[in-house]
């Protein structure tokens, strides 16, 4: 992770900050190093699977769902011509400012704490490699929650898009449930996205090692990080 990163944001809720560089490593010996880096994958990740998280993202795309139907029928409203009409649609369209706006506000704030976050627990995650550490970390069922539901609702978009594409329902209909739809999609694909970056995570803990090292991926050739004779975890190389 870049110094400007780091700058740029701090933990939210005093999180574990992301790894030291290489030359501030306060770790004596490789034990040590594995231990702080359960410790902190561990609060990264149940913040980062939290069950109260995948509630308010689903709550936030109903209520900008619901401001997205109003600001549908206030400018159908307005565009009638008549006075009534003309009021309803400024009442509907103030209704959906109320909606939308906090809506997207928060779903914007969670999605930039998630991608600190996430590349936090990632960077954790590069340092080492240690199955026997997992159970410290995993977070059980915690990906399942955000996969399940996320694929439901990215389906029941594409079906809302597809009917209000491919139905014979009123031009009026037409933009209200092709919105719906979108925003779904965009949710699920959210969900769906945290899911499988936990899941790789995972997957990648579990690889085997090799038995020459009995190390971390830095065995990759793609990998900076290797053991040093003394078994524990040395600088990163870069290749030419």
């Amino acid at each position: 992770m870049s110094a400007m990163r780091k700058d740029a944001m701090t933990p939210p809720n005093e999180l574990p900050p992301p790894p030291p560089a290489p030359d501030e490593r306060p770790w004596k010996d490789r034990a040590g190093l594995l231990d702080e880096r359960a410790r902190a994958m561990g609060a990264l990740a149940r913040w980062y699977l939290a069950p109260h998280r995948a509630l308010l993202l689903w709550l936030a795309t109903l209520v900008f769902s619901l401001g997205w139907s109003l600001a549908v029928s206030g400018f159908q409203f307005l565009v009638k011509g008549e006075l009534i009409e003309h009021v309803l649609g400024v009442i509907f369209l103030g209704l959906a400012l109320g909606a939308t706006v906090p809506s997207s506000l928060g779903v914007a704030s969670g999605i930039r704490r998630d991608v600190f976050v996430g590349a936090c627990l990632r960077d954790w995650a590069e340092l080492e490699r240690d199955p026997q550490s997992l159970p410290r970390w995993r977070v059980s069922g915690g990906a399942l929650l955000w996969l399940g539901p996320s694929i439901v609702l990215t389906c029941l978009g594409l079906a809302l898009g597809g009917f209000a594409v491919f139905s014979d329902v009123g031009t009026e209909s037409v933009g209200t449930v092709a919105g719906i739809g979108l925003v779904f999609v965009a949710a699920g694909v959210l969900g769906m996205a945290k899911a499988i970056d936990y899941y790789r995570l995972v997957s990648r803990e579990l690889r085997p090692l090799r038995p020459d090292t009995g190390g971390p991926d830095a065995r990759r050739p793609d990998s900076g990080y290797g053991l040093s004779d003394d078994g524990f975890c040395s600088e990163p190389t870069t290749r030419p």
